[in-house]
């Protein structure tokens, strides 16, 4: 079969599915660290697991975390 005779790919959504995702990890608003977790983990367990990144856990010892601001699929910031 000739290019011409080709027809066009059909777009598949699973394939363009992503399956992990990166969370920049901030400490006061200040990039500390990055995490890559799947997709479809709980948002608690992907602040466990920013917090116990070992750059972020550095940033962390000694102070008291008030808050935590969390964007899905973008950002953990822990105040």
């Amino acid at each position: 079969a000739t290019l011409q005779e080709q027809g066009w790919p059909a777009f598949d959504p699973a394939l363009a599915a992503e399956d992990a995702v990166t969370y920049a990890v901030q400490v006061n608003g200040k990039l500390r660290g990055q995490v890559q977790v799947p997709v479809d983990m709980p948002e608690e367990e992907v602040k466990a697991l920013a917090a116990k990144d070992e750059k972020v856990s550095a940033h962390l010892e000694g102070k008291t975390v008030r808050k935590v601001v969390f964007v899905p699929k973008r950002l953990v910031n822990f105040v």
